[in-house]
C-alpha cells in the first residue's frame, strides 16, 4: 500500500497487507476519530504505520500519550522496520521517548522545536504545556493510545483541552481494542468523544463485513478445516472442586446482597455468578460498594475479600497441578482465619459451608489418599504406599492430550517431510499458555514423561515422576509451614505459658512440637456430618481468637513423610537422572536445532504475540487455554500468510469455566460493539461554536464573572484571572485541571516548601487521606509543617477525601497508624490534634472531593494578593527566601512557648521585640511586659529567674 502526505508530494510504502487495515488508515488520515477496533486486528500495525506517515511527510511534532513502556517498545520497532523498508523516504529521528524528569527542560524544548514522534508521559507533558516549553499552536497532533483510560479528570483529557485552546487544526486520533469500556453509564460513547475533543467513532467488530472478507478470504472452508477443537473432560475429583467453589461463590453473593440490601439497588445482571468468572468482577463490585464500604460489617467486607480468593481457586485448579493446588489451598486456610491474638472472632464465612468441606477433601484426595499409620510401617516396594499414605497423584487431563497432539504434529512433519524433502520451511510448534508458571510446567511434564509411552496410551504414569518430586518439595513445605504456625500460636500467649513449657523440656530431650498425638486444651473439633469424608477432612476453630492448625492429619503425615522418605537412604531414580545428565552432557554434541523439533512455549502478552508470530512463523500452533484475542491474531497471521499450511489444535475443559469464560467474553464484546453501533446511530451531531474558537481562558474567566459583555464579543481583557503555584508532583492528582477549568492560571514549579502557593503569606499541603496516615506513619507531616511555619504567615493542611466515598474517617480505622502497637481506629484522630497542639497556626482544612478544594482555593484567594514564582521556588533552598526561617528556627520557637506564661497568641511579640534568650533573660519584669502584658510578664520573669536550689534546700 502507499499513501501521500499532505502536500501529495511523497509516497509512502505501508505494511498493511489486508484491506480493512488499509481503509482504516485512509479514513484516519483524512479526518480525526476514535477507532474502536476488536482486540487481535492488527491494532499496533496500523497504529505504527499511521505515525510513520506522519514522521516521513514533513517536519511535524507528533505526541503520543497514554502509551506503556510494551506500547512503547512495540511502537519503536514497528517505525525501526518502516524506516528499513524506505530508505529513500529520509525518516526523520523516529520514536523519542520522553518519560523521566532528569532530562532537563532545555534538553526537551530542543528536542520540540526540532520536531518528530514523541512518546511523552502525561505528567510531563502537561507541565510542558503549562510553561509553554512545548509551543501548542506548533503541534501537528496528538495520538491517543488506550482511550478507554481517558475520563473528564483524567490527565490525558487535560492535555488534550490545553491542546485545542491554542491549536485548533491540529489532528486528535484516538486508539481502543477495550469496546466494553465505553458501554457503561448515559450515552458513553458521546461523552468520550467530548473528553477526546474528536467528533466521529470508528467502530471495526470482528463482524464488519469487510474485517470478514479480509480475515476469511475465498477459502473459507478450506481455512475452517485447519482448525481442530480438543474437547477435554474434566476429571471426577475437578468436577467436584469446580461445582463446590461455584456454590461457594454463589453462597457469598446472596449473603452479601441479603446483608446490605438497604445499602444498594442490587443488579441480577451484575451480581450474577457468570461474571465471577472474569478477572475485573472484583473491581466491579468493589466500585458499587465504596460509596457504602463505611457502612459495611466486618462480615461484609471480608466476604468481599473472599470473591477474589474464590476466583483464584477457581483459576488454579485448572492451571496448577495437582500439588500446587493442594499447597495452594494451605495458604489460603492459613490467611482466611483470624491471625494469632485478633480480636476477630470469626474466620471466613465460606469456610463453614459443606461446599467448601468437598473441596478441601476433593483436593486432597487429588494428592494421596488414606490416614496415617503407626510410624513403624514398611514402604512399598514401588514407593507407592508410605505410612498407610497412597500417593494418588492426579495429573491434568490436558497433559495427555498435549503429548497425543504433540506426536501427531511430529509424524505429520516427518511424513511430510519424506513426502517432499526441501519444499518445507523449518518453522517451530508454537503453545500458548495463559502465564509463565504454566509454561514451566508443561516443559516439566514434557521433559519427565515416560519415554516408552505410546501416543493414546492414558495410563496417568506420565508425570508420575514430575508429581512426586513436587510431593517431596510440599511434604518438606508443609512440615515448616506447620512450625511457622505453631510458632506463631506460641508468640501470642502470654510469658507464663511460655515459661511453662521451656521448663517442662529438659535439655537432653529432642525439641518435640507441642500438643503432639493430642489436642491442645482450648482446642474445638468441628467435624461436618458423618461420611468419610468428613472424617478426613478436619478444621477447626477455637473460640478463643487463637488460631490451631486446621489439618491436623496433614501435619501428621508430613512429618512421618519427611522423616522416612525424605531422609531414606537413596533415592534412586534422582541419582540416576543425575548420571543420566553427567552422561548426555559429557557426550552430547552440541550445534543448531532443527527448528522442526523445537517446541516454543509462550504465554498471551497482548499486543506482542502479534510480533512473536511474525518472528517465529509457526505451521502448528497449540492454544493449551482458549483466548479470543488470539484466535484473530491468527486469523490475521494466516492472511497475511496465504502460502503457509497453518494448523491450529484449540484446547479447552467441556463443560468447565474455561469454556464459560470464553463464551462469555466474545459475547461481551459483540454486545458491546452492537450496543455502540445503536448509540452511534442515535447520537447527535456535534457542531463547534465560533464562540469558542474565539475565546481565550481569560475571557472566559471575565465572561464567568461579567454578565454584561454582550454578544461574546472580543475585548481588552481588563480583569486577570487568579493564579496559583503549584508543585510538578501535584498533577498525579485531578485538582490541576479542575482549577484550570475554573478559570485559575496554574504555574507549575518545583516547590521545596508546601504543594500549593496561593498568595504570599498562603501555602497549602495537600493530603489525600492514604498521603496522609503514610505521612504520620514516617513523619514526614511534622517536618512539612515546622518548614511552613518558618517561611509562611499562614500554613493549611488541606485534606481531601474521595468524591465517590465516605467524607468522614470512620472507613480509615483499618488502616490505622500503628495497628502492629494494638491501636484504635481514633489514632488518626488524636495524632490530628496532636498536630495541632505541636503548631497553633496551622489551619485544618476538609474537603469532600477535588471540585469543593477548588472552591476553597477561590474563597483563599479572594482580596490576597497574586504570588511571586520566583520567591515560591527559592524558599526553602540553600537561596532562601523572604520568609521567617532568615529569623527564626523551630526548636528555639518550641522552647519559648513551652515557658510559663508564654501563649499561642502573645509569644509572636516575644518574637518580635527580643533577638534571642540571652536577651529575654536579662530583660526587666517591665521590660518583658510591654510585649505580653503584666500578668504574663509575671509569670515569664519568676521563671527565668527563680532558684531551684533554694527551693528544694540545696544550699546549706
Amino acid at each position: 500500500m502507499s499513501t501521500q502526505d499532505e502536500d501529495g508530494t511523497a509516497a509512502v510504502n505501508l505494511s498493511l497487507p489486508l484491506a480493512y487495515q488499509q481503509t482504516l488508515l485512509n479514513d484516519l488520515i483524512d479526518e480525526d476519530a476514535l477507532v474502536i477496533l476488536a482486540r487481535g486486528l492488527g491494532l499496533p500495525r496500523i497504529v505504527t504505520n499511521l505515525v510513520h506517515a506522519y514522521d516521513v511527510s514533513g517536519p511535524n511534532l507528533v505526541l503520543i500519550i497514554g502509551a506503556d513502556e510494551r506500547d512503547i517498545q512495540w511502537l519503536g520497532e514497528g517505525l525501526s522496520e518502516l524506516a528499513h523498508l524506505n530508505p529513500q523516504s529520509q525518516t526523520r529521528t523516529g520514536l523519542t521517548v520522553v518519560n523521566t524528569e532528569l532530562m532537563t527542560i532545555e534538553r526537551r524544548e530542543q528536542l520540540y522545536s526540532t520536531g518528530g514522534v514523541f512518546a511523552v508521559t502525561s505528567r510531563i507533558l502537561v507541565v510542558d504545556m503549562l510553561t509553554d516549553i512545548i509551543p501548542r499552536e506548533k503541534i501537528t497532533g496528538i495520538v491517543v493510545l488506550h482511550a478507554e483510560r481517558v475520563n473528564a479528570m483524567s490527565l490525558e483529557s487535560f492535555i488534550l483541552q490545553l491542546y485545542r485552546e491554542k491549536n485548533k487544526d491540529g489532528f486528535i486520533k484516538a486508539f481502543s481494542d477495550s469496546p466494553e469500556s465505553f458501554i457503561t453509564g448515559f450515552a458513553p460513547l458521546e461523552n468520550m468523544l467530548k473528553h477526546l475533543f474528536i467528533r466521529k467513532p470508528a467502530l471495526w467488530p470482528r463482524f464488519q463485513v469487510q474485517v470478514a472478507e479480509s480475515l476469511e478470504g475465498d477459502s473459507q472452508h478450506k481455512k475452517r478445516r485447519d482448525v481442530v477443537e480438543i474437547d477435554v473432560s474434566l476429571s471426577p475429583y475437578m468436577k467436584d472442586i469446580q461445582n463446590a467453589v461455584l456454590e461457594c461463590i454463589e453462597n457469598c453473593l446472596r449473603e452479601l446482597k441479603r446483608s446490605n440490601a438497604s445499602l444498594l439497588d442490587f443488579d441480577d445482571n451484575d451480581w450474577a455468578v457468570e461474571n465471577a468468572l472474569h478477572s475485573n468482577f472484583d473491581v466491579r463490585i468493589r466500585r458499587q460498594l465504596d460509596p457504602v464500604y463505611h457502612r459495611l460489617s466486618y462480615k461484609s467486607r471480608s466476604i468481599v475479600a473472599d470473591l477474589t480468593t474464590l476466583r483464584r481457586i477457581l483459576n488454579c485448579l485448572l492451571s496448577y497441578d495437582c500439588v500446587s493446588f493442594q499447597k495452594m489451598l494451605d495458604t489460603v486456610i492459613a490467611s482466611s482465619l483470624p491471625l494469632p491474638g485478633s480480636t476477630k472472632q470469626n474466620a471466613s464465612p465460606w469456610l463453614f459451608l459443606d461446599a467448601s468441606n468437598v473441596l478441601f477433601t476433593a483436593a486432597r484426595q487429588r494428592v494421596y489418599a488414606g490416614t496415617s499409620l503407626p510410624s513403624d510401617t514398611v514402604v512399598g516396594e514401588q514407593g507407592d504406599k508410605i505410612n498407610g499414605i497412597t500417593e494418588v497423584l492426579e495429573e491434568q487431563p490436558k497433559w495427555s492430550q498435549l503429548a497425543d497432539i504433540l506426536d501427531e504434529i511430529n509424524q505429520s512433519m516427518n511424513s511430510n517431510w519424506q513426502a517432499a524433502p526441501g519444499q518445507h520451511d523449518p518453522s517451530p510448534t508454537l503453545v500458548m499458555c495463559s502465564d509463565e508458571q504454566t509454561c514451566v510446567q508443561l516443559r516439566d511434564y514434557l521433559s519427565d514423561r515416560d519415554p516408552n509411552r505410546k501416543p493414546g496410551d492414558d495410563n496417568g504414569k506420565g508425570a508420575k515422576r514430575m508429581l512426586q518430586c513436587k510431593l517431596k518439595d510440599y511434604i518438606a513445605w508443609k512440615h515448616d509451614f506447620a512450625n511457622v504456625r505453631r510458632g506463631l500460636f506460641f508468640n501470642t500467649n502470654n510469658g507464663s505459658n511460655k515459661a511453662t513449657s521451656t521448663a517442662a523440656k529438659t535439655d537432653d530431650e529432642p525439641e518435640q512440637p507441642l500438643f503432639r498425638g493430642r489436642a491442645p486444651p482450648n482446642k474445638r473439633r468441628r467435624v461436618r456430618g458423618g461420611s468419610s469424608s468428613a472424617a478426613v477432612q478436619s478444621r477447626t476453630i477455637t473460640t478463643s481468637g487463637i488460631v490451631i492448625d486446621l489439618d491436623e492429619e496433614d501435619n501428621s503425615v508430613a512429618a512421618k513423610l519427611l522423616e522416612e522418605k525424605l531422609n531414606q537412604e537413596g533415592t534412586p531414580e534422582v541419582e540416576q537422572l543425575e548420571t543420566s545428565f553427567q552422561n548426555d552432557y559429557e557426550n552430547d554434541y552440541y550445534g543448531l536445532a532443527d527448528m522442526n523439533d523445537v517446541i516454543a512455549f509462550m504465554p498471551y502478552d497482548g499486543d506482542n504475540d502479534d510480533f512473536v508470530l511474525e518472528e517465529l512463523r509457526p505451521r502448528f500452533i497449540i492454544m493449551y487455554e482458549p483466548d479470543a484475542a488470539f484466535v484473530r491474531r491468527i486469523e490475521v497471521y494466516r492472511a497475511c500468510n496465504p502460502e503457509r499450511n497453518l494448523k491450529v489444535y484449540f484446547m479447552y475443559y467441556g463443560g468447565s469455566v474455561e469454556e464459560q469464560r470464553y463464551l462469555s467474553i466474545v459475547r461481551k464484546e459483540k454486545d458491546a460493539f452492537s450496543k455502540l453501533i445503536r448509540e452511534r446511530g442515535n447520537m447527535a451531531m456535534v457542531l463547534t461554536s465560533d464562540l469558542d474558537k474565539l475565546a481565550t481562558p481569560e475571557e472566559m474567566y471575565v465572561r464567568k464573572f461579567n454578565t454584561r459583555i454582550a454578544g461574546g464579543a472580543r475585548l481588552e481583557v481588563s480583569i486577570r484571572p487568579p493564579r496559583v503555584i503549584i508543585d510538578l508532583r501535584e498533577f498525579r492528582s485531578k485538582l490541576p485541571q479542575i482549577l484550570h477549568c475554573q478559570g485559575i492560571v496554574l504555574v507549575p514549579i518545583t516547590l521545596t516548601v508546601g504543594d500549593y502557593v496561593l498568595s504570599p503569606q498562603i501555602c497549602v499541603e495537600r493530603k489525600s487521606i492514604p498521603d496522609l496516615i503514610s505521612s504520620f506513619k514516617d513523619g514526614r507531616l511534622y517536618t512539612q509543617c515546622e518548614i511552613m511555619a518558618q517561611y509562611y504567615k499562614i500554613m493549611i493542611l488541606l485534606i481531601e477525601f474521595d468524591a465517590e466515598k465516605s467524607f468522614s474517617l470512620e472507613p480509615f480505622s483499618d488502616a490505622s497508624i500503628a495497628s502492629a502497637s494494638g491501636s484504635t481506629g481514633n489514632d488518626l484522630q488524636s495524632k490530628l490534634v496532636l498536630l495541632a497542639l505541636a503548631f497553633p497556626r496551622l489551619k485544618i482544612v476538609w474537603s469532600s472531593g477535588p471540585f469543593q478544594t477548588a472552591q476553597i482555593f477561590l474563597e483563599l484567594k479572594r482580596n490576597q494578593e497574586e504570588p511571586n514564582p520566583e520567591t515560591a521556588a527559592s524558599i526553602g533552598t540553600d537561596v532562601g527566601g523572604e520568609g521567617e526561617a532568615t529569623m527564626y528556627n523551630q526548636a528555639a520557637l518550641d522552647m519559648l512557648r513551652s515557658i510559663p506564661g508564654v501563649t499561642a497568641v502573645n509569644y509572636q511579640n516575644l518574637v518580635y521585640d527580643v533577638e534571642n534568650f540571652q536577651q529575654l533573660c536579662q530583660m526587666s519584669e517591665s521590660e518583658i511586659a510591654k510585649s505580653v502584658g503584666r500578668e504574663s510578664a509575671g509569670k515569664i520573669w519568676r521563671f527565668l529567674n527563680c532558684d531551684l536550689r533554694k527551693q528544694q534546700g540545696v544550699i546549706q
